[in-house]
């Protein structure tokens, strides 16, 4: 039996079409209210696109639109008969009597226009499948972006002009001359650390790096409950390395100061249980959800973010423990794969519009060296990663290499035998320093010391 194909015509309104374009003749100053909505590719009739263009051009020339101003723009642009001629603008700006539903009409076009654009992307995410040219985790990570990126409003991927941009930077500056605020980006509890960095600014790729043992993971766990319980703002942690159960372990000792080993035996002091008991009080209400997926994907990552950002639009902080443990392709060397994940990490803090902090293991070659203060080549499989982040931080403690018999390491007799250098070697938005920080490794816990404003040595 031979099958039949029925061909669907595409979603349009005409008559919508019309209403806009008649309104805006009418009343050229809903411009601004219609530009939020639609742009010139959301019309379906190429000759309504045509004319919506020569608008655009005519109002922010003269903001007079009307048949005449039309019929010289479109003319000089020779497409007068491409879009029916003076007879059609005539038709158009008499098609409604009123502007007042321009914007409901605007909202049809828009409406009308994304299902057309659903419709082309299901085509294309069936194309993929059926060819199976790439790996199925990286057609879905396309696929989903795909349809994640329907419903956005298409003008934040053009250049933007000047005198927006100008303007934009203005009202920014006057808000926050208003607000007297030295933090201006999200805090990550350290105060010292914040005036130096601004706190944690959207889009940033925050790289935190250390040998094994320094409390990289504590500090970023530190930084993700300040962030969940103080500031109030959601935050994703993906643990390649250690069970979610045994993060929520550390956190609650940060939280509680509680002995780690007596929380890891159960066997806590009368003291410690009343602390325990406010600490999970504390933490159950924090928005901190934890991935601890083995093995996992960039792609993966992406995609988990994308749908919790959709679910929690507050999502503000993404943190990944550790970097050098996200699985590559399998089809590059190992450090085009990191070099490779961490510019797709940069690309997901830019497409969320919020900091992704990734840790990350040092190479054992510092060991080597009288001086074992982290540099950037000191980055395992470094690739391309200090050129991505906008922040690196390394933590380095004299007392971790006195124990490795190091004891000519230059140790300061003023300072705790505790304490933690945060070494700001890369910072894109303000200056490279020093941090001092306390670190009770038996609470997993990071305490500020005062603020120290030397210049750091590498």
């Amino acid at each position: 039996m031979e099958q039949t194909v029925f061909e669907k015509t595409l979603p349009y309104s005409i008559e919508a079409e019309m209403s806009v374009l008649g309104s805006l003749i009418i009343d050229p100053i809903k411009m601004g209210a219609v530009q939020a909505i639609i742009e010139e590719d959301d019309f379906y009739k190429r000759s309504h696109q045509l004319i919506f263009a020569a608008m655009n051009k005519i109002f922010d020339k003269t903001g007079i639109i009307d048949v005449v101003t039309l019929v010289n723009q479109l003319d000089a642009y020779d497409e007068l008969e491409n879009v029916g001629g003076h007879d059609y603008l005539v038709e158009v700006s008499t098609y409604t009597p009123s502007s007042a539903n321009v914007e409901e009409y605007a909202h049809i076009v828009k409406d009308k226009s994304t299902l057309r654009r659903l419709i082309a992307a299901t085509q294309t995410i069936s194309n993929d499948a059926y060819e199976e040219g790439d790996e199925v985790d990286n057609i879905i990570d396309r696929s989903e972006k795909l349809i994640l990126s329907i419903g956005e409003n298409s003008q934040k991927n053009k250049p933007k002009e000047m005198k927006y941009l100008v303007a934009e930077a203005f009202e920014r500056v006057v808000k926050l001359s208003e607000e007297h605020r030295e933090i201006v980006g999200l805090p990550t509890g350290y105060i010292d650390l914040d005036r130096m960095t601004s706190g944690f600014q959207p889009d940033q790729l925050i790289i935190i790096a250390a040998r094994p043992s320094v409390g990289k993971t504590a500090f970023a766990l530190n930084i993700a409950q300040n962030v969940a319980t103080k500031a109030k703002v959601p935050v994703v942690i993906f643990s390649l390395e250690m069970g979610a159960v045994d993060l929520v372990y550390r956190m609650l000792c940060a939280e509680g100061n509680i002995n780690a080993s007596n929380m890891k035996t159960g066997q806590l002091t009368d003291e410690e249980w009343a602390s325990f008991t406010v600490a999970t009080d504390t933490l159950k209400d924090a928005q901190i959800f934890i991935d601890d997926s083995a093995g996992i994907k960039v792609s993966e990552i992406r995609a988990k973010c994308r749908r919790l950002k959709q679910e929690i639009p507050e999502l503000g902080l993404v943190v990944i423990d550790y970097l050098q443990l996200i699985e590559g392709t399998g089809r590059e060397n190992r450090q085009q794969e990191v070099s490779e994940i961490s510019r797709q990490l940069k690309k997901l803090a830019k497409e969320l519009q919020l900091p992704v902090i990734a840790l990350s293991q040092l190479s054992r070659g510092l060991e080597q060296r009288q001086n074992k203060r982290p540099i950037l080549s000191d980055i395992r499989e470094s690739g391309s990663i200090e050129q991505d982040a906008d922040i690196v931080a390394f933590l380095y403690r004299e007392d971790y290499h006195q124990q490795d018999g190091d004891e000519d390491s230059g140790h300061q007799d003023d300072l705790p035998d505790n304490t933690v250098e945060v070494i700001l070697a890369k910072n894109r938005s303000g200056a490279r320093d020093t941090v001092k920080l306390l670190f009770k490794k038996e609470y997993n816990k990071f305490s500020s010391l005062s603020y120290l404003p030397e210049a750091p040595n590498f």
